[in-house]
Order: C-alpha cells, then sequence, then structure tokens
C-alpha cells in the first residue's frame, strides 16, 4: 500500500516509484512511453513488445546519454488519442512525435528543440491530370476539389479556417482515405509526406497515386511531455535533443525512416537540415 501511495505523489518519475532497471543504479529519472499504433514510420510494430522506427532510435540514443535520465518503453502499442490522454493523466509522461496545436499547447509541453520537419502533401490518383500548387489554387477549384483527411487530423481546424475549402474528415485510417480516394470518392487527400507513402507502399498502390508538390506547408513535430513533469527532467530531454541535433543524429535518423523509401524526386521535398 506505501508504494502504491508513492506512486500516485510521484507518477512514474522517480526510481522510489519504479525501480530502475537492473544494473542501472545511476537513474534520477524515468519516464514512461509507448508506441503509438498505426503511427509507421515513427514506430512499427512487429510483435505484442517489440517496436522499431524513428521513435525507438531517439529513444534509444536519448538512453544512451547517461544523463540520470531513462525512457521507458511501456510493451503495448496504443492509440494517439489514447496516448495523449494518459500523458495528459500522468499515467505515461513522454509521447514521441505531434505536431503543435492550441488545445495540445494547454495540455503538454512541446520539448524544444523539435525532432524534424514534415511536409504536408496533397495526394490524387495518377490518372486525374490537377496541379494544385497553392490553397487559393486549391480553393479556386470549389466542390471539385473534395479533401480527404483522416477523421483525428490535428490539421482540419487549420484547415477549416483558411476558408472555402471542401473537407472530408471521416475516414478511420490512412488506408481507408487511400481507399476512398482511389474509389472517386475524394479527388485529395492530405497526408504528411513520408506516412502517406509509407501507406501507398504497404498497400502496393504505388502506380495508382501520384503525389502533388509543391507541400502545402510543412510542420515541425515535437517530443510531447506531460505539464507537471520536474523542470530537471525537462531540461535533461532538452539538453539530449540539443545535443543530438548537433551531432546530426536527429537529421540521420530522419533521412532513415522518413527518406530512404521515397524516390527521389519526393525526397528532395523533405526539409534539409
Amino acid at each position: 500500500m506505501a508504494w502504491l501511495t508513492a506512486w500516485a505523489l510521484t507518477g512514474s518519475l522517480c526510481t522510489t516509484a519504479h525501480a530502475a532497471p537492473h544494473g542501472e543504479t545511476n537513474i534520477r529519472y524515468l519516464l514512461r512511453t509507448a508506441a503509438e499504433q498505426g503511427g509507421a514510420p515513427k514506430w512499427l510494430q512487429h510483435g505484442p513488445q517489440m517496436h522499431s522506427g524513428f521513435c525507438a532510435d531517439v529513444i534509444a540514443a536519448l538512453n544512451q546519454r547517461g544523463s540520470g535520465l531513462k525512457i521507458q518503453l511501456v510493451e503495448q502499442a496504443l492509440p494517439q488519442k489514447r496516448l495523449l490522454q494518459q500523458v495528459k493523466s500522468g499515467e505515461l509522461d513522454l509521447l514521441c512525435a505531434l505536431t503543435h496545436t492550441e488545445e495540445r499547447d494547454q495540455d503538454f509541453v512541446f520539448v524544444q528543440p523539435e525532432l524534424y520537419n514534415m511536409p504536408y502533401v496533397l495526394l490524387a490518383r495518377a490518372d486525374d491530370p490537377v496541379e494544385v500548387r497553392s490553397w487559393e489554387a486549391l480553393r479556386a477549384l470549389g466542390e471539385q476539389g473534395l479533401v480527404l483527411l483522416n477523421y483525428d487530423s490535428s490539421r482540419l481546424p487549420l484547415l477549416q479556417a483558411k476558408g472555402g475549402l471542401h473537407l472530408h474528415a471521416r475516414g478511420l485510417t490512412t488506408e481507408a482515405n487511400l481507399r476512398m480516394l482511389l474509389a472517386g470518392r475524394g479527388r485529395f487527400f492530405y497526408f504528411p509526406l513520408s506516412n502517406a507513402w509509407f501507406a501507398v507502399q504497404r498497400m502496393g498502390v504505388q502506380h495508382q497515386v501520384r503525389v502533388l508538390l509543391p507541400a502545402l506547408q510543412s510542420e515541425p513535430y515535437h517530443l510531447l511531455a506531460r505539464r507537471n513533469l520536474p523542470k530537471p527532467a525537462l531540461d535533461q530531454l532538452s539538453q539530449g535533443l540539443q545535443q543530438l541535433r548537433q551531432q546530426g543524429e536527429l537529421a540521420r535518423l530522419a533521412l532513415k525512416w522518413f527518406g530512404a523509401d521515397l524516390p527521389p524526386e519526393l525526397r528532395q521535398a523533405l526539409p534539409h537540415p
């Protein structure tokens, strides 16, 4: 009972609440996170307890710093909404990696610097010759420019605020929206470039869709922490990310996971470090 009380008071931070991994006695802060379901290639699942991807590599790199901070990955991957809820409530400490929104800014700390920047692009059917190079051009298409988004897309409020765009955000998954696009139930699908291309390859529809360039916007992705995470732990996270950036490790991992499988013309659309 005393152990449970300590856990409730301190969350998942201190080694007094969670024992340090065997053989590691210098850990001051033990932070918990989970892999995100459907977050490829940020996260890839190879089994109930086997994960890889950009975020897995970043966490491993941060853990190797020997700074007294350890990030522990819980076994079960979770949907993004549940991850957000558990970090907000303090059940988990961190979430990797999401874009900024006003709502999230109220509930989480966006650890600086950002992990990477990702272009958001429109996908169209390969047999559709349409070209869209700006929001104005998309708006001019009127009802002939219906844009599909995932139902929980963080970009939906931003696109709605632009006005005059025809949006359909009911597809539950990326794959569902790609199927809707190919079936003619929308003219475009709006999604992060590398995530979209990963799904396109997995579905085997590379020759049925095309990516419209240039990207309409680029968004930074961050490590999110719970609001009441102690400042020394936040400082260690920030210092670790800054070190990885200066060493070129963040850029290397971004290219490894987000650029390696892209065709050359799409790889050029990724921001250069």
